[in-house]
């Protein structure tokens, strides 16, 4: 009897730690949010800059072109290393902090495993256009993501987040004819599905923790 009132306590605990999530609302702490709404930024300022490129706005050229394809991803590795011996040093959060924090890396596991399916269609058919669509899928893998933290954290803005990682995907995928129309809506999705969610959940972070 013992035993089974221990376990019944265990999945109670469990789910109200699902329901309440702890201090850090969103489950992403500080330093995941500011990782987070870093990749919105960094990623979202080069497509616009490859959109402006595409309307004759600009022109990079070929050295200028290379240093926009690498150093958005060099800055985030960057600050990826950072956050790991950041989030190192802190005690683990709720079993929801847990859980979203699994589920987003368990998205970019998926994410490194598409890099290699995508990169060789493309090379193998010579066509960029199997490549762009690697980007549809992640911005939809990002969508069934933001889905399950709405199902844990129950905020409807979580769920517009949601809503605009998929519609965005599908638009990417349509659209992979219309690399202006591609790289606007690519633009638009990191912004406003990654950059403003992920700096305002460490702010939201911040706020808990003072």
């Amino acid at each position: 009897m013992n035993d089974k009132l221990k376990t019944v306590q265990d999945d109670l605990a469990f789910l109200r730690g699902i329901a309440e999530g702890g201090a850090e609302r969103g489950g992403f702490g500080v330093a995941g949010g500011a990782l987070y709404g870093s990749a919105g930024l960094l990623y979202g300022i080069q497509t616009l800059v490859y959109f402006a490129q595409e309307k004759g706005v600009v022109s990079l050229g070929g050295l200028g072109n290379l240093i926009l394809a690498w150093l958005p991803t060099l800055i985030f590795l960057v600050l990826m290393a950072i956050v790991i011996v950041v989030e190192r040093r802190r005690p683990k959060g709720g079993v929801a902090h847990r859980a979203i924090n699994a589920a987003f890396a368990g998205a970019g596991l998926a994410n490194l495993a598409l890099i290699i399916v995508f990169a060789v269609a493309a090379a193998r058919n010579h066509d960029f256009r199997y490549w762009l669509f690697h980007p549809a899928v992640v911005f939809v893998m990002q969508g069934a993501v933001w889905y399950a933290v709405f199902a844990l954290r129950k905020r409807a803005w979580m769920l517009v987040v949601s809503l605009g990682w998929l519609a965005s995907g599908v638009a990417l995928g349509l659209l992979v004819d219309r690399a202006d129309l591609y790289l606007l809506i690519a633009s638009v999705g990191l912004f406003g599905f990654m950059m403003i969610p992920g700096f305002f959940l460490m702010r939201q972070a911040q706020r808990a923790a003072a």
